[in-house]
């Protein structure tokens, strides 16, 4: 009994075993037949492809949308728009996002401004414009290494080597030799100033004291006033006041300098348009007022009558990049660059090329590399070849200079003549001759 127990279960186990291997000899055979390979069915390329690999980098734009400088932070903002797009286009690693802020000119609001682009991953930023929001945002920019790059900062007092503070526009030791230049040009030998009491205006009114008298020309009176705008009301007409009693008398020989933003500058060409002196003498503005909107529309007429020329950092306007970015910015929002727009633009380029370049947003990196090619003047934008000095401002520059006439009684801007910083030249347009006469 036990005997015939044992060959029956050797041979159940004999059956169980042969139906196992042939269940694997089957489950072997059936992935082929059944179940395409894990490979085909999920390739790396399908799953994660190259658009998905894109590392997001934030470009922080902290402009004056509302405030003194308003016009030109809405197109400046419009310029860096323009920028990222196009950089996006051409940069196949890197999707460039825009964070912009509103620092509504004001270098409190624009220190706060500054820190919420931070905390929002920002370390690139575009701007401020205004020299005193510059100046606020300088330590904190310094102590994070956040890399500021401004369009349209001029003081220079902020010329200061080894910070975080970069300008793509020159400083206004530049600026204050063309309105030195253009003074001389006029045939003036006796000027006043009237400037804002901030780090731009005295910066700027010192540095035209300085550049006037190498040449010759007497500044009787400069005297400054409180920025804020509920100080304008009284303020500027009190200066005004001031320095009229200063001149004494007007001549062909006398001029009266503007060293305001726009709406102060409104403020001191309707108290100056009124006084028997200052309204009988050439005007000249500077960069804080260029081809401003605000200025054409309330005091253009005032403006004219003075036969009012003034200054600003600019492009060759015949330079071929320049005029794509014109067509394009016109084609987008409905008309043409002014004043900063193209330096904004260029900023926001830059800051992104290198970034596409060296293949990484590091900022420490980035500004390495932002003073080599500053140094090389390897980049070539809508303003020209950067070139940097040892400040990180702009070198080599030029101006044009701005003039505003009467055309069938309705006031406007013109390119009135161009200066060559470099030879410390003036070259005369066709449409400005009348306001050099």
């Amino acid at each position: 009994m036990a005997s015939k127990t044992l060959y029956i279960g050797i041979a159940a186990v004999v059956v169980v075993l042969a139906a196992i291997a042939a269940l694997l000899t089957m489950g072997g055979q059936q992935p082929p037949t059944t179940t395409p390979p894990p490979q085909t069915t999920t390739p790396t390329q399908t799953t994660t492809p190259t658009t998905t690999q894109k590392k997001t980098v934030y470009i922080g734009a902290a402009l004056p949308l509302t405030g003194g400088l308003q016009s030109y932070g809405i197109g400046v903002k419009n310029a860096v728009e323009l920028a990222v797009e196009d950089a996006n286009k051409m940069c196949p690693n890197y999707e460039f996002k825009l964070l912009v802020e509103d620092t509504g000119t004001n270098p409190q609001q624009a220190l706060q401004k500054v820190q919420t682009l931070y905390a929002k991953g920002a370390r690139l930023i575009v701007g401020p414009m205004a020299s005193g929001e510059v100046n606020s945002v300088k330590s904190f920019a310094d102590q994070n290494k956040i890399l500021i790059f401004s369009p349209s900062s001029t003081s220079p007092l902020l010329a200061i080597p080894g910070d975080w503070v970069y300008r793509i526009v020159p400083t206004d030791f530049a600026q204050a030799m063309a309105i030195a230049d253009l003074l001389k040009y006029l045939g003036v030998k006796r000027a006043v100033i009237i400037y804002r009491n901030d780090a731009w205006g005295l910066g700027l009114s010192n540095a035209i004291a300085n550049e006037t008298k190498k040449l010759g020309i007497q500044i009787v009176a400069s005297a400054g006033y409180d920025p804020d705008p509920k100080a304008f009301p009284t303020a500027v007409p009190e200066v005004i006041r001031k320095l009229s009693a200063a001149l004494g008398q007007p001549g062909p020989d006398a001029a009266m300098i503007f060293v305001t933003f726009e709406d102060d500058g409104i403020a001191a060409v309707q108290a100056a348009a009124q006084d028997p002196v200052l309204s009988k003498i050439r005007w000249i503005g500077t960069d804080g007022i260029a081809y401003s909107d605000a200025m054409i529309k309330q005091v253009g007429k005032e403006m004219a009558a003075s036969k009012m020329l003034g200054t600003i950092a600019a492009p060759d306007p015949n330079d071929p990049k320049y005029q794509q970015f014109k067509q394009e910015y016109k084609a987008k929002y409905g008309k043409d660059p002014v004043a900063y727009d193209p330096y904004g633009y260029d900023a926001a380029m830059m800051l992104m090329q290198i970034v596409c370049s060296i293949g990484t947003d590091d900022p420490v990196k980035v500004r390495e590399t932002l003073e080599q090619w500053g140094k090389e003047g390897k980049y070539q934008g809508v303003t020209g070849k950067v070139y940097l000095d040892a400040a990180g401002d702009r070198a080599y520059p030029n101006y044009v200079i701005w003039g505003v006439v009467l055309e069938g009684g309705t006031p406007k801007y013109v390119d009135a003549a161009y200066y060559y910083g470099a030879d410390r030249k003036i070259v005369v347009f066709d449409q400005g001759k009348p306001l050099f006469q």
